[in-house]
């Protein structure tokens, strides 16, 4: 490695310019030639805002108060905007958290890989055009000359993942960012990911500064670690420093706060547990007697199809989401559904509360038929079975006060007489799930995703259901945060007797919160049984793929 740093930050302040608040205090940081630094933290430690100053794309609202950043031996605090488009996408390539907002869906894939090259290259349109297909081919993309006309929703999200990669690096950068980018991802599609970063990095002898919150993916790809908490830097060291000897509590209480691969207490450690001293209960989590099973939930063969006949004067052929899926969910049971994207289990979900209507095979709760429920009967059974959302963002309407969002489904059910009524009702669920009351009065823009979540939970808990379906319900939150969630649920659950369908694609959360797990895979369920059991023994490849893809830290 050169004796000179690639990339040599010192001093960064970066303050919100509304009440002048510290985002980020006095960061300072090297970064050498072929070298992968994570920086790791929960959301508003900071990690994004130190990337996006070394872009020179701070939002507006905020700004650089302090500090120097320089890039090789130029100072990017110093140069004009012409001077910076001569540097993102050339020097600096960056991929962003979610592909599908960092892609136009109005233009092909390839064109907008293609558009950068010709800025910076200076390549004719076909020369560029071939040198994606070079890059797709590169980043492993299938059919890279078909996916270059593609549009990005026709794409999957570890396609369109490798699609902003094979834009990132289309230029040879010196430097990568890596902002969050495997957060959405499967873990096989993750694993892939990583490894390909990893890969490239090396081969091109690229510094990479790769932005995380779980530390399991740290251990895959980088050299060393920072972490940030609140905007100040924490602890700093090699990979094995930090993770396997951590000196500070915070850095303790993120490592803590994973579901544990063997064991289930009671409670998962937080952040907040190692902070102020405190420790949750270890008692392990009760199992649910099934020596007298009441069933809640039978499925019996079900099928659902997607897309039609005709469609853009072409023929496409309906596509077969769920393929006879049989299932029992008893009374007070938590049972978890792992699987990749696209093998069926939001369409089962979905399926369930009646959001989508199956074509064949039949679904029963409490020994009830409600496959073809309609009108009122179909009113009052979404009173018992509630669903609580992947995306705390759009799950919520931005312009309805958090208050509002809980109170509506109580004064449309019944549950609440009044306005006044519903608002007191309102005030108790908002207590507890851990938000203050004045969260009523405020709207989604104000709190944090793991916030926005509780308000999610607290509006399913407003029609005291007896069945909870958990869609990727914490699958977008901070290790942090997903551990106070994980928490509240099994609380709920004792404290109501809750059923819960819990549907994730991270086998180490479904173990630590399941009875029993599911395993499904293109609209089959492939395997299940006890979760302890199916985790540590599985008996199909795919359930075995997907348990050794999971970073360890």
């Amino acid at each position: 490695m050169n004796k000179e740093p690639l990339l040599h930050i010192e001093d960064l302040s970066i303050h919100a310019r509304a009440n002048d608040s510290e985002l980020v205090s006095h960061l300072s940081l090297d970064l050498n030639p072929g070298e992968c630094l994570a920086i790791v933290g929960e959301s508003g430690s900071g990690k994004s805002l130190t990337s996006l100053a070394v872009m020179g794309l701070l939002p507006n609202g905020v700004e650089r108060v302090g500090g120097r950043i320089q890039l090789e031996e130029r100072d990017l605090t110093q140069i004009s905007d012409k001077e910076w488009l001569g540097i993102r996408g050339s020097r600096i390539g960056m991929i962003f958290q979610e592909p599908m907002t960092a892609l136009n869906p109005s233009i092909r894939v390839g064109e907008q890989v293609a558009e950068g090259l010709r800025l910076h290259s200076g390549l004719t349109k076909e020369q560029a055009k071939n040198r994606v297909i070079e890059l797709f081919a590169k980043v492993n993309i299938p059919e890279p000359e078909s996916s270059y006309k593609k549009y990005p929703h026709e794409m999957s999200g570890g396609q369109r993942q490798r699609v902003v990669i094979a834009m990132a690096i289309s230029c040879d950068p010196i430097l990568l960012i890596a902002d969050e980018p495997t957060t959405a991802l499967d873990v096989t599609v993750q694993a892939e990911v990583l490894d390909l970063l990893h890969d490239l990095q090396r081969e091109r002898v690229m510094g990479m500064i790769f932005i995380t919150h779980d530390l399991g993916v740290v251990r895959k790809v980088a050299d060393r670690v920072l972490v940030l908490y609140k905007g100040k830097t924490v602890e700093h060291g090699t990979v094995q420093e930090v993770l396997d000897h951590p000196r500070e509590r915070y850095t303790q209480g993120l490592l803590a706060s994973r579901p544990p691969t063997e064991g289930r207490p009671y409670r998962l450690a937080t952040v907040q547990n190692f902070l102020e001293g405190t420790a949750p209960p270890t008692h392990p989590k009760k199992s649910l007697e099934k020596s007298h099973p009441n069933v809640l939930l039978e499925i019996r063969g079900l099928h659902k199809f997607f897309g039609s006949k005709a469609r853009f004067f072409s023929s496409t052929e309906p596509f077969e989401a769920l393929r006879g899926i049989d299932l029992l969910i008893n009374q007070g049971e938590t049972v978890g559904l792992v699987g990749e994207s696209g093998c069926g289990k939001s369409t089962l979900g979905r399926c369930i509360v009646r959001l989508l209507e199956p074509e064949k095979g039949s679904i029963l709760y409490n020994k009830r038929d409600i496959t073809h429920l309609q009108g009122e009967d179909l009113r009052k059974l979404r009173r018992e079975i509630q669903i609580i959302f992947q995306d705390p963002f759009s799950s919520l309407n931005p312009r309805v006060r958090m208050g509002d969002a809980i109170a509506e489904p109580m004064l449309i059910h019944g549950i609440a007489r009044n306005r006044s009524e519903a608002m007191e009702r309102v005030i108790q669920l908002l207590d507890r799930v851990g938000l203050p009351e004045e969260a009523a009065r405020k709207y989604p823009h104000s709190f944090s995703g793991g916030q926005r979540q509780r308000v999610g939970i607290a509006r399913a808990l407003s029609l005291q259901p007896r069945l909870v379906i958990c869609d990727e319900s914490v699958s977008a939150l901070d290790v942090s945060v997903q551990a106070q969630v994980l928490n509240l649920l099994n609380d709920l659950k004792e404290e109501f007797g809750f059923t819960y369908l819990f549907i994730s694609h991270d086998l180490n959360v479904v173990r630590y919160m399941s009875d029993d797990i599911l395993v499904m895979q293109r609209g089959r369920i492939l395997e299940q049984g006890p979760s302890d059991k199916v985790y540590s023994d599985p008996q199909d490849p795919y359930t075995k793929q997907l348990i050794d893809a999971i970073p360890n830290v």
